[in-house]
Parts: structure tokens; sequence; C-alpha cells
């Protein structure tokens, strides 16, 4: 929501939106210092968190170094070291979000500095799917699981966003929750999430819409539950992907207060 207007908590408050997670965001240009990142938390926890409960929305936020940001060297592995402060605040139930960009190995580097500082403080983790080779991003993924180091990631404790017909399946089948991201340009359509839904059912499936610097929709979860009632799904299904498995997701954070 950094890079959104007000009138997006005003559209999504209208539609019956009732609580956001926000993940750690590209701010769009590379930062200069640690400070940067510093500001940008702050103002995830406090101002957004304001701004969201003007519109009756309640706010909970991720903090990382988002992969877009973690080539930068000594600033990404500076920032670590000033993030972990900010991981014990009232409003941050998760570290994310984390994971690849160009898929190399100082992202990786730092994607799994991340999920080592999750796994330490028993949080939450939120993993971005590369825009590009997805495939790709998953094999390591798997391959960061499957290694010795990774036996202490709690798989019931991943949500894998970002999700396309060739992800989905690795992602369940290895225990994670699956987020598909509904984009009007660049991720995926309505019909292409009712697809993956009908093919692999709606347990760990979760709906998610994006807000960024392009062409976005915040309204693309009520817009997908729409589009579900006249493709005939079920009331439950709808509800499952839309609503209650992100719930039963984030509520294992203790910090995750909102109730329905």
């Amino acid at each position: 929501m950094y890079s959104r207007t007000t009138d997006d908590y005003d559209a999504m408050s209208k539609a019956g939106i009732e609580v956001i997670v926000q993940p750690s965001f590209w701010l769009g240009t590379p930062r200069t210092g640690v400070s940067t990142f510093e500001d940008y938390w702050e103002h995830m926890i406090t101002f957004e968190t304001k701004r969201a409960k003007d519109f009756g929305i309640e706010h909970f936020v991720c903090i990382s170094v988002n992969p877009k940001e973690a080539m930068e060297r000594p600033l990404a592995l500076d920032a670590l070291k000033a993030m972990t402060k900010y991981l014990d605040r009232e409003r941050v139930i998760a570290v994310g979000e984390l994971g690849y960009n160009l898929i190399n190995d100082l992202e990786e580097e730092v994607f799994v500095k991340q999920m080592d500082i999750a796994a330490d403080k028993d949080m939450l983790m939120t993993v971005h799917l590369p825009h590009n080779n997805k495939p790709e991003g998953m094999r390591r993924i798997e391959r960061i699981l499957n290694s010795e180091n990774g036996k202490r990631y709690k798989r019931n404790k991943i949500l894998v966003d970002h999700n396309v017909e060739e992800t989905i399946g690795k992602t369940l089948e290895l225990g994670m929750w699956a987020g598909l991201s509904v984009y009007p340009v660049t991720k995926l359509s309505p019909e292409r999430a009712m697809s993956i839904i009908k093919k692999y059912g709606t347990e760990r499936i979760m709906i998610h819409s994006a807000a960024d610097w392009g062409v976005s929709d915040p309204l693309s979860v009520p817009l997908v539950a729409r589009e579900m009632r006249k493709a005939g799904f079920s009331i439950s299904e709808i509800e499952r992907v839309t609503f209650y498995n992100a719930y039963e997701f984030f509520r294992q954070s203790p910090k995750f207060t909102w109730k329905p």
C-alpha cells in the first residue's frame, strides 16, 4: 500500500474487506542505505496500520529484505541486522517476502539467512516465487527444504505466493501453503486461478490480490469470489480460498489478533 492512494482503502472497505496482511515491498528504485529500510518498516507498522484502521480495516505486516533488494552488498546484509528489532513489534506476524527475483546465489544467501531468522523466532514466512522461470525458483526452494539445514523450517508455517500451473502441485506436495496472486496483467487471471482450484481443490490454497506500482487491483479477492459464484463453485469452496485458508495460516502467529 506504500504505492497506493487512500482511495484503495476506501474501496476495499466498501467491498467488505476487514483485514489485510502486507508484505515488505520493493520501493521501485534502489535503496541508498539501511535507514531507508528502517523508515519503510516503521511506516508500514505505524502509518499504514492507522490509514487502514480509518476505514475499519485491520492491518498486519510482514518484514523482510525483499528479493529485489537482496543482491546489493553489503547493504542487504546490513539491513538484515537492522531488521531483527522490528520482528518483535506488535503488528509484525511474518518474515516476508523472501525468495527469488533473478534466481541467483546472492539472492539465495539473503533468502536462507531470513529463513533462519524466522526459524529462530518460530515465525511464519511468506515466500515470493520469481516472476520469470518460476519452476526453477521452486526447484531451488525444494533443494533448500530438503537440505540438512532445511529440517528446521516448519513447512506448515511457510506460504509460497505467486504460484502458477507449473508450481502449485510442488508447493502443496512439499507441505506448504499456496498463494494464487490475481493480477490484471502479469500474474493470474480469475479464470486461471479457478482452473487451478478445480484441479487441486481448496486445501491450503488462497487467493491474493496485488497492489503495486504497475496496473494492479487491490479488489482481486472479492472479484475472484464473484467469478467463482458465477462459475458454480459452492459457498464453502469460495469462502475457503478467499478467507478461511488465509485466516488459518496467519492465525498461527500469536500476534495475528484479528478474529472473524
